[in-house]
C-alpha cells in the first residue's frame, strides 16, 4: 500500500518559489513507515516551497515513532524557510501530536518573535 503521494498546488499568479506543496499520507504512520516517509518529506522541504502541507486525513494510525518523520520534515522546512502545516488530523492523531510536542513546535515556528 502506498502511503505517500505528493501533489503540487500553485496559485495561478505564483511562479517559482511561491509554491504550495500538498502531501497526502495514507495508512499507518508508525515505526515501519517513518524512515521512508521522513526521507521523502525532507526531500520535498529541501526543494524550498513556500508552504509544505501534510494532509493526515487518510492516516489510520499515527504512532509517536511515526511522528519522527514529521519532526524531520519540520527541521528541514525551517532550514529552507518553508512553512510546514499539518492538516486533517483526526482526534487520535491530534492527541499524539500534542503528547509528543509537535503541535507546540509547529506553532512556535509561526509566531513572530521580534
Amino acid at each position: 500500500m502506498r502511503i505517500f503521494r505528493p501533489r503540487r498546488r500553485t496559485q495561478p499568479e505564483a511562479q517559482g518559489p511561491h509554491t504550495h506543496r500538498v502531501v497526502r499520507l495514507h495508512g499507518a504512520l508508525d515505526g515501519r513507515s517513518a524512515e521512508a516517509t521522513g526521507r521523502r518529506l525532507v526531500r520535498l522541504a529541501n526543494a524550498g516551497p513556500e508552504v509544505l502541507e501534510v494532509d493526515l486525513a487518510d492516516v489510520k494510525y499515527l504512532s509517536p515513532d511515526g511522528c519522527a518523520a514529521l519532526f524531520l520534515a519540520l527541521r528541514a522546512a525551517r532550514a529552507h524557510g518553508t512553512r510546514l502545516t499539518i492538516t486533517h488530523a483526526d482526534e487520535r492523531a491530534r492527541s499524539v501530536l500534542l503528547q509528543i510536542g509537535l503541535s507546540r513546535a509547529l506553532s512556535a515556528g509561526t509566531r513572530d518573535d521580534r
